[in-house]
């Protein structure tokens, strides 16, 4: 997965590009594309700026009225020319074909260049909105408006495309913004008779930054699926694209898996007899579709579920009945075959599904009736099924979305809406009611912006104006939205929860009300059960058939209990009352669920509310999109279509107030600082900023009130004037930038040199002193020669001496010897003495012998001459060297837990056990167990003390903070085999664990309904290093009985850094891992009360371990500095760079809810040229800390006064430890509690 992610990062612009549509549409970028792009290109690519046809900009216009208006546009189109602006209000008219001007060379074309610069771009809107947010802070809001085919969702894209390809860095973020495109247009978008490629939900995106202004993240807000056209389209239309990527784009396999046929086959499919679209490959699609699903970690199996759901609403959307008596049976055979195939896709049991389908429950007092319905009844029934389904799948995929996406710690944003358009039908109902409300509140949005606020700021500012009329559509909204006296969707309410009331009683009070009393709404002359809303883009008729239904929005309750039962876990769990957890991905759209009986109408009426507060509070921009034509043709150009689209756009009258106004208005002091530097000679008045913005006028040469006028608080511009100011001002900016360049380069040089000069006099003196000394040794070397040499001769002259004196002395006694034997021959007789002597020489050859046999075997090897005598053989009694080892390991480390052969610590119930944290402090929890014919689930609840913060289980593989991950299930693991090892492992990383968690539990539950612990055989849990796959210490738990979970295991904080095991073991109740929170309870600690300390760490005496191994004791290369930790709290001292016995001298204050002060000492690695070479610090950037020591201080009791006390450091985790660097010593500290 992030060898793919990283592929897709390289090239997803150009796969952005390559899914722009040939002229006739596309499926996934359709032919209403407000400017489609063009093939990839190449970085060398050179962009070619248009001609300059017309007015760029039409405040600039001479004729101003909408037929000059017209002529200018239509000049423009017909040379490609779509763009135009209307000041910063961009007007984009569809061309129905490809255009190349959307390549990474455009992208470079447009950064960083103001609005009015370069040719009109949707990439200039983009860029504007991204600067105005680095520059102010403020969130921004893009409003894409038109008409349905006006391309809209084209033009939202092409924002998304510029904003992830203008920072110039590639990340997953990055990838998967634009490749949420593919799923929310598969699930969501259809060919209508406007638009081939038709959004027909609303939607909010919202590009999230980080304080680098760099992509985060991004939230996607739905508004209002259109589900009744599941069931129906009208003619010439399609249903949503995945159905037809299902039934024509699935292999065979996957088609026979969920008993698909072709789309034909299926009424759902096939019910206006238009099944494809013009140049879209539904295979391609598919294949795009579930390649992006991958890099939202949606697992096949996952997606498989996902695409049952869908196959399942195509069976049952061919079911029909016949009467039989009073209720309804299955027409034929093959509509019993579709009931069973939706009920095996669903997890149902066929008779239980048919007989749902069917029958309807009535409470009756104390008793509930199931009631047989008739044949439209029964259908109303199944299609009210087939809604909920598909609706509730797609709200939990905007939901998964969010969650890889989202990120909590955003700066700012961007928000991009791409809301339905405006929609006029032959038959238009409840739905294209709501669609044309939201267009209405866009409109009113849009008039408040442009005309009331900007009036009512003239009038309060004194700025001489003339008023300018507007259509304003706040009467419409009042005919719809109002509650006293009731509006449309009031009265709506009240009808649907009447039980007597019906269409008609509720057009009849629509008609008594708002009959000949309301200007904005009228009553057809023949038609019935219709009235006419006269919306700001002209009149619609709606019809009222099946409006109290659509407004409801309930399924009966038998029919979500069924679904509930599914047997398949992700349809049970997605459509249960809690579902998937919720908060897991932040959508708006989980206030539906919260709202209880709350009505359709009722409920998208407070998300347009909440849209308009939100947007209110951003600073907006408004693309106006245009449909030429039709009949999604390029180069035609329909007059009087495009006329009556900027008639009721109320275009004449932007263009006016554009012209006419003042958009560009500055405070007088952010007037002042921002354009001073420009004429820097102007003096300010003291007191009075007003005079002192008019003398700044003046010297800018500006004139009033042909560019600018002067208000009460504000000084207001000319957008002409304003761009005018602004590149002024940039031209002295620069001018002043140079100037501070200039002298940083010479500043930098200068430094440079004097560096250089002050190594150049260390190199001089030492290579004078390398010179003399080479010298030195030259004539030293000759001196000792002459000595040797004087030596040698003094020397041969006493050899020769020595040697004189000895042949003298050897020479007197071989003479003293002849007289002596000649002696003894008189004495004793020549033959005695002859036979001494013999003897004599035969003892010493004998001598002679032995030494060389001895010299003889030393050169042979056989023996050696430091050899010593063998040792003689150990006893019995002593034991083997082995063992001797381990009972001397086992004596050192003061071992006293009981092991299994494996050298793991065998736990018992209640047991606490330090866990011996490794380098990277990843460890692994692996849970196990034998029998049990029931599916489990092993979860992980995070906990800082007794709030409950996050869970990680078999649906939600990973936590907020990425720190706890379930291998298994849908983390993209395949599960491990029980009978082979263990059932499901929990990784964790301790390093990570956020700051407010201090608690984690474990938990095992039983899913299955019937199932329990009774055949649950040798559960256990196990602690492993992740690294090492070496186990550490083992829990074997006992027997089950009939509870449905059990709680496993507590891993819980001692300190900070220190993590404790307890095992527990104890039996609950609860099936899904929300039923566990409350069990878990007793097993927390209460939180301590807030705590503040003021901590005084003087200094230490340290020993560098690595050091002192290698006799270098008092040397160090370390560069030391103490973090303390208390609770979420943390502080730090300075850094002292090589010393062992550092003297920090820092005091800190730290607060919060603990019972234990942690201090650790720490090696500051950006420190050294030596480090980067060692082998501790090889996973380490020169940006990190690394750990070397730490004191726990328990700090009991109240009023905790400690000053100037040794404490010592704890000895290293051994695991931790191990071949790194690490010091012991003690360091000297005074602690005081203050008052809180």
């Amino acid at each position: 997965m992030v060898d793919k992610n990283k592929r897709l990062s390289r090239l997803y612009l150009d796969q952005a590009v390559s899914k722009q549509p040939q002229a006739g549409g596309s499926s996934s970028s359709s032919s209403s594309s407000s400017a489609p792009q063009a093939a990839p290109s190449d970085g060398d690519e050179k962009v070619i700026p248009p001609a300059k046809i017309g007015y760029e900009d039409m405040t600039k216009m001479e004729d101003m009225d909408l037929n000059g208006v017209l002529s200018n546009l239509k000049d423009r189109y017909k040379e490609n020319l779509v763009y135009t602006y209307t000041s910063s209000i961009l007007v984009a008219i569809n061309p129905f074909k490809r255009l190349p001007i959307y390549s990474k060379a455009w992208v470079k074309y447009y950064k960083g260049k103001r609005i009015g610069i370069l040719a009109p771009h949707v990439f200039a809107i983009a860029e504007a909105s991204y600067n105005a947010m680095v520059e102010t802070s403020v969130n921004q809001a893009v409003l894409v408006s038109g008409e349905s085919g006006a391309g809209k969702t084209e033009t939202t894209k092409l924002i998304l495309q510029f904003l992830s390809a203008r920072t110039d860095r590639q990340s997953n973020i990055e990838t998967m913004v634009l490749e949420s495109v593919p799923v929310l247009e598969a699930f969501g978008n259809a060919k209508t008779g406007r638009n081939d490629n038709s959004s027909r939900f609303g939607k909010f995106i919202e590009i999230q930054f980080d304080a680098d202004h760099y992509i985060c993240g991004s939230k996607i807000t739905p508004y209002l699926l259109e589900k009744s056209r599941i069931i129906s389209q009208s003619k010439g239309e399609r249903n949503y694209h995945i159905f037809y990527q299902l039934t024509q784009g699935a292999s065979a396999e996957e088609k026979q898996s969920w008993h698909l046929t072709k789309a034909t086959d299926y009424k759902f499919t096939n019910g206006t007899g238009c099944i494809s679209i013009k140049g879209v490959d539904e295979a391609e699609e598919f294949k795009a579709l579930k390649a992006a699903m991958d890099i939202f970690e949606i697992s096949r199996e996952m997606q498989n579920d996902i695409f049952k759901i869908v196959a399942a609403c195509l069976h049952l959307g061919n079911v029909e009945y016949v009467a039989n008596g009073e209720g309804s049976l299955p027409k034929g055979e093959n509509s019993k075959t579709e009931i069973a195939y939706a009920a095996e896709l669903l997890g149902f049991e066929t008779a239980a599904l048919e007989y749902a389908l069917m029958h309807k429950k009535i409470k009756m007092r104390s008793e509930i009736i199931n009631k047989p319905m008739n044949v439209e009844q029964a259908l109303d029934q199944t299609n009210a099924l087939i809604k909920y389904l598909y609706s509730e799948m797609f709200e939990w995929l905007v939901r998964k979305l969010n969650e890889c996406t989202y990120t909590e710690g955003s700066t700012n944003w961007i928000g991009v809406l791409d809301i339905f358009g405006f929609e006029l039908f032959e038959h238009n109902s409840f739905e294209q009611f709501l669609i044309n409300y939201a267009n209405e509140k866009l409109q009113n949005f849009f008039n408040h912006h442009i005309f009331k606020l900007e009036q009512v700021e003239y009038e309060k500012e004194g700025i001489d104006w003339t008023a300018i009329d507007f259509v304003d559509n706040q009467p419409t909204l009042d005919l719809i939205e109002q509650r006293r006296p009731p509006g449309i969707l009031s009265i709506l309410d009240e009808e649907s929860k009447f039980p007597k009331a019906t269409d008609e009683t509720f057009i009849q009070k629509l008609h008594g009300n708002y009959e000949g009393k309301h200007q904005s709404y009228d009553k057809p002359r023949l038609a019935k059960g219709k009235f006419i809303t006269k919306h700001y883009a002209g009149a619609v008729e709606y019809d009222v058939a099946g409006w109290r239904d659509k407004n409801k929005d309930e399924l009966p309750e038998h029919l979500v209990e069924l679904v509930r039962k599914s047997s398949t876990k992700f349809i049970a769990i997605l459509y249960s009352p809690e579902g998937f957890k919720e908060g897991e991905a932040p959508a708006e759209s989980d206030d539906k669920k919260s709202a209880g009986k709350q009505t359709l109408g009722g409920f998208f009426k407070q998300q347009l509310t909440d849209l308009m507060t939100m947007l209110h509070e951003t600073q907006p921009y408004f693309i106006r999109c245009i449909k030429p034509n039709m009949e999604k043709v390029s180069e035609k150009f329909d007059e009087q279509l495009v006329y009556n689209q900027l008639l009721y756009a109320g275009m004449l009258e932007t263009i006016r107030i554009r012209r006419m106004g003042y958009p560009i208005r500055y405070k007088h002091e952010e007037f002042w600082r921002r354009y001073r530097v420009i004429c820097p000679d102007v003096d300010i008045v003291k007191g009075d900023m007003k005079a002192s913005c008019a003398r700044l006028c003046v010297g800018l040469g500006i004139k009033s009130p042909n560019n600018f006028q002067l208000g009460t608080t504000k000084v207001f511009l000319k957008q002409e004037m304003a761009n005018e100011l602004e590149d002024r001002r940039n031209v002295a900016l620069t001018d002043i930038i140079k100037k501070i360049q200039v002298w940083w380069r010479m500043m930098n040089i200068r430094t440079d040199f004097c560096a250089k000069k002050e190594k150049s006099v260390v190199v001089q003196k030492w290579w004078r002193a390398a010179h003399t000394r080479k010298i030195f040794k030259k004539k030293l070397a000759g001196t000792i020669a002459v000595q040797r040499w004087w030596r040698m001769v003094a020397a041969r002259k006493k050899y020769k001496k020595l040697l004189e004196k000895k042949r003298k002395e050897e020479e007197e006694r071989r003479i003293r010897e002849e007289k002596e034997r000649e002696e003894r021959i008189k004495k004793m007789g020549k033959d005695k003495v002859e036979a001494e002597e013999a003897a004599a020489r035969e003892v010493e050859a004998q001598q002679k012998e032995a030494e060389m046999e001895k010299l003889r075997a030393l050169a042979s090897g056989e023996i050696s001459m430091f050899d010593e005598p063998a040792a003689p053989p150990p006893s019995e009694e002593k034991p083997p060297e082995e063992e001797k080892k381990k009972k001397k390991k086992k004596k050192e480390e003061g071992d006293e837990f009981e092991r299994d052969k494996r050298g793991s610590i065998m736990m018992k119930k209640g047991m606490q056990l330090e866990i011996p944290i490794n380098v990277d402090g990843r460890v692994t929890l692996g849970l196990g167990w034998k029998g049990g014919q029931w599916d489990m689930d092993a979860s992980c609840l995070m906990f800082r003390f007794k709030q409950h913060r996050d869970d990680v289980y078999y649906y939600k593989p990973r936590s907020k903070d990425g720190s706890v991950v379930h291998r298994g299930g849908y983390a993209g693991l395949i599960r491990i085999n029980p009978e082979e090892g263990d059932a499901e492992q929990i990784d964790i990383n301790l390093s990570k664990v956020s700051a407010k968690t201090n608690t984690l539990i474990f938990v095992v539950t039983v899913f299955s309904p019937e199932g329990n612990f009774s055949s649950v055989q040798d559960a256990y849990v196990r602690l492993m290093d992740s690294t090492t796959q070496s186990e550490y210490c083992r829990y074997t738990l006992e027997g089950g009985g009939q509870e449905t979970a059990r709680i496993m295991c507590r891993l819980y904080r001692y300190g900070y850094s220190k993590w404790r095991l307890q095992a527990i073991g104890e039996p609950s109740e609860g099936r899904l891992y929300k039923h566990m929170i409350p069990k878990v309870e007793p097993f927390l600690d209460d939180m301590p009360a807030k705590r503040r300390f003021r901590v005084r760490i003087h200094r230490g005496k340290l020993t560098d371990i690595k050091r002192m191994y290698k006799g270098e004791a008092k040397s160090t290369s370390l560069n030391t500095f103490c973090e303390i930790r208390f609770d979420t709290d943390k502080n730090k001292t300075k850094v002292i760079k090589k010393d062992l016995a550092p003297q920090w001298r820092s005091t800190a204050e730290v607060k919060g809810h603990s019972n234990v002060l942690e201090i650790n000492v720490m090696h500051k690695a950006r420190f050294g040229k030596d480090i980067a070479a060692r082998s501790d610090f090889r996973k380490l950037s020169f940006s990190d800390s690394l750990f070397l020591g730490r004191c726990l201080i328990p700090l009991e009791g109240d009023n905790v006064q400690i000053k100037e006390q040794w404490f010592k450091l704890e000895q290293r985790d051994k695991a931790r430890g191990r071949g790194q660097t690490a010091v012991t010593g003690e360091i000297k500290l005074t602690i005081q509690e203050l008052l809180y």
